[in-house]
């Protein structure tokens, strides 16, 4: 199927954003530092982690754009971008929106008659016998 390359970009973050938000750990992590700036040992006491598990969890969180790691003395202190999420935000609202739009019934006539696509859809979802169970009620 063909899409318009902005469709494209829409559907490659909205895959980046199921990616890093789909383990609850991060998600977690998240949360915390909402609320304040952490180090990774007290992110790891606060969610009962090791410290290298939480460090996996922020470098891929580091890599999405949603933490930034602010220095302090010998402490590297995590927080949340807030502009990121934002811009994350706006990009699932697009998404879902674009996802949710109603076509309307000549647009998809349109597109059936250009594309023969009801024919390729009624081939597509017919029932056929797979080959060994065709076998198997000839014998």
């Amino acid at each position: 199927m063909d899409y318009e390359p902005r469709q494209d970009d829409r559907i490659e973050q909205a895959a980046q954003i199921s990616r890093v938000l789909s383990v609850e750990t991060r998600i977690h992590i998240l949360a915390l530092l909402r609320e304040r700036k952490l180090c990774v040992g007290a992110l790891a006491q606060r969610l009962r982690l090791t410290q290298g598990a939480v460090s996996q969890h922020l470098k891929i969180l580091r890599e999405a754009g949603l933490v930034a790691a602010e220095r302090d003395g010998y402490y590297v202190h995590y927080r949340v971008d807030g502009q990121a999420l934002a811009q994350w935000q706006r990009a699932l609202d697009v998404l879902l929106e674009w996802l949710q739009a109603e076509r309307t019934n000549g647009d998809v006539a349109e597109d059936a008659a250009s594309t023969g696509c009801k024919r390729r859809e009624e081939n597509a979802c017919a029932r056929t016998k797979p080959k060994a169970v065709a076998e198997r009620g000839a014998t």
